[in-house]
């Protein structure tokens, strides 16, 4: 039997040190791939999934804002409501991952680790692009 009231203090500590890590930049030119090969685990693959999904949103939103294309508010409205959906289901699969990874293989495990270090990527570009669009950058304060 899990206790999921233990795992998430500090499940909101990591993804708080996350946020909170500093942004060195702040658009990204290339696309992250997701990884070729799934892990056979399946909340980490799920996770991967949903996070590059997510990713996918946001760099999307990110190249036609940068490139300067209006956005019409019934798009903008739709890709907060999917990027939201997502976002709710990384937290659903979030419990399941340690435990999951620990049970396995080593070379399941060193599979999902794999992935999950390029969903993590993935996951900073979007907090960092959310922390830019939320609180500004010091070019746009300094005028």
């Amino acid at each position: 039997m899990r206790n999921p009231s233990t795992k998430s203090p500090i499940l909101i500590l990591v993804l708080a040190f996350l946020f909170f890590l500093p942004a060195n930049t702040f658009s990204q030119e290339n696309r992250l791939q997701p990884p070729r090969r799934e892990s056979k685990i399946k909340s980490t693959d799920h996770f991967v999934e949903k996070t590059f999904s997510l990713y996918n949103k946001v760099f999307v939103y990110d190249s036609l804002t940068r490139a300067g294309v209006e956005i019409p508010v019934e798009l903008e409205d739709e890709l907060m409501e999917r990027a939201e959906q997502d976002i709710d289901s990384l937290w659903d699969v979030v419990p399941d991952i340690v435990d999951d990874i620990a049970d396995a293989s080593f070379m399941k495990q060193a599979k999902a680790t794999l992935n999950l270090n390029r969903a993590k990527k993935a996951l900073k570009f979007c907090g960092d692009y959310v922390k830019t669009s939320i609180l500004g950058t010091k070019e746009e304060e300094e005028d």
